[in-house]
C-alpha cells in the first residue's frame, strides 16, 4: 500500500476559528507547485481523506485536479489533534492500494513518525505544502519506508 501524507499549505496567521483559516496567496501557490510535482509521478489513487479546516480543503481542492473522478472524503479524525493509532487502524481496515491524506501538523508529523519509527518519539516534522509517500506491505507502526518526499 502506498500512504501519502500532505500538510496544508501556508495560511492566514488567524480567523474567527482556527479551523476557518484559509490558505494565504503564497499558500495558494505552494499547493499549485506541489500538486505539479505530485504529477510527475502520475500516482493512482483509490480515496483522499481530507480534515475538515478550510486550509486543508483548500490544499486537497488543488490536488484533486490530478483525481477528477475522486472526491475527498471529509475526515473528522484527521483534525490537527487527532489520534494517531485509531487512524492507523482506520488505513488498515480500508484495504487500498492508495491513500492520500491531506491534514495538519501536529497529527501528520507524528503520524509519520508512528508509521516509519514505530513512535512519536522520533519526531519527524512535515512542513507545510510538504508530500511524504510510504510504502506499507503492513499497515502497522514502523513499517513504513519513505520513498519520497515532495516539497513546493
Amino acid at each position: 500500500m502506498l500512504v501519502y501524507l500532505l500538510r496544508h499549505a501556508i495560511a492566514e496567521d488567524s480567523a474567527a476559528t482556527d479551523s476557518a483559516r484559509d490558505l494565504t496567496a503564497q499558500g495558494l501557490v505552494q499547493a499549485r507547485s506541489v500538486t505539479e510535482k505530485f504529477r510527475q509521478y502520475s500516482p493512482a489513487m483509490d480515496r483522499v481523506l481530507c480534515s475538515p479546516y478550510s486550509r486543508a480543503r483548500q490544499t486537497a481542492d488543488a490536488v484533486m485536479t490530478l483525481f477528477p473522478d475522486l472526491a475527498p472524503t471529509i475526515d473528522e479524525g484527521i483534525k490537527p489533534s487527532g489520534d494517531v493509532y485509531a487512524v492507523i487502524d482506520a488505513i488498515e481496515s480500508y484495504e487500498l492500494q492508495h491513500l492520500l491524506l491531506v491534514s495538519h501538523n501536529p497529527f501528520l508529523s507524528n503520524l509519520l513518525s508512528v508509521l516509519v519509527d514505530g513512535t512519536m518519539e522520533s519526531h519527524r516534522y512535515v512542513d507545510n505544502a510538504t508530500l511524504h509517500c510510504l510504502s506499507m506491505d503492513v499497515v502497522a507502526p514502523g513499517c513504513g519506508e519513505i520513498l519520497y518526499t515532495l516539497e513546493p
